[in-house]
């Protein structure tokens, strides 16, 4: 399947930049051009820029080539660009190269390298990145903790759930099979960091020292809180 997006969201992903002063007139110029449909000249204007290392016009340059904008599809350079603005901490660009990496499109499928560059975007604000690890929180295909196990600290991953049951058991895996690690009352509040089948796992609350352990728990016994209910 093509990377392709509908024109609006493509238009936005264009113009999300915020232009200032600094900007390269022949970034503006090939800006204009898009907006005009006149992708041939924005392809001349931002391809120069791109060639002299100009973030911003490497990542345009990228959509043009993925989306077939006055040329043939080319994944291959959307993929080279991309990376080259990426590389120069452009989380748009960074989101770009983790799609890529999960379609397989332009380069060899590979959800780790894909998470990888989602977290970089991420940690930059990055809100569609965000919604992405998620995603791929709960892929039977890649244990994301243990690619990424810094996003246990990261106040913006998972969410909230309240226990429903009276007291329930949590366990050391996903799985009635695993010891019972620890036993949690009825509305007491924890954090959901992913969901494998029917069991999540989450972090425990602090203990005396200040400490969180993780475990599974299955999902029925857990409430969501806040806006993330479909999760449960």
């Amino acid at each position: 399947m093509r990377f392709s997006i509908p024109a609006p969201v493509l238009l936005f992903l264009l113009l999300s930049p915020m232009l200032h002063a600094e900007t390269p007139k022949g970034f503006e110029l090939g800006m204009n051009a898009m907006l005009e449909g006149n992708f041939a000249e924005a392809y001349c204007q931002w391809k120069p820029l791109a060639q002299k290392g100009y973030a911003e016009a490497q990542y345009n340059l990228g959509w043009l080539y993925a989306n077939g904008n006055g040329m043939r599809v080319d994944m291959r350079q959307a993929f080279y660009w991309w990376e080259a603005a990426a590389d120069q901490g452009h989380a748009d660009a960074q989101f770009a190269l983790g799609l890529s990496y999960t379609t397989g499109e332009g380069v060899k499928r590979d959800l780790n390298k894909a998470a990888q560059w989602f977290y970089k975007a991420a940690r930059q604000g990055h809100l569609d990145a965000r919604e992405s690890l998620m995603r791929l929180a709960g892929d039977l295909d890649l244990n994301l903790l243990v690619s990424l196990p810094q996003l246990i600290s990261e106040p913006w991953f998972g969410w909230n759930a309240r226990v429903k049951g009276d007291r329930i058991n949590v366990r050391a895996g996903p799985g009635t099979k695993y010891r019972i690690v620890a036993k949690l009352n009825k509305g007491q509040e924890l954090r959901v960091l992913e969901r494998h089948g029917d069991w999540l796992h989450i972090q425990l609350p602090a203990n005396k020292e200040g400490n969180a352990d993780l475990a599974w728990v299955y999902h029925s016994l857990l409430k969501p809180v806040g806006p993330r209910s479909a999760s449960l």
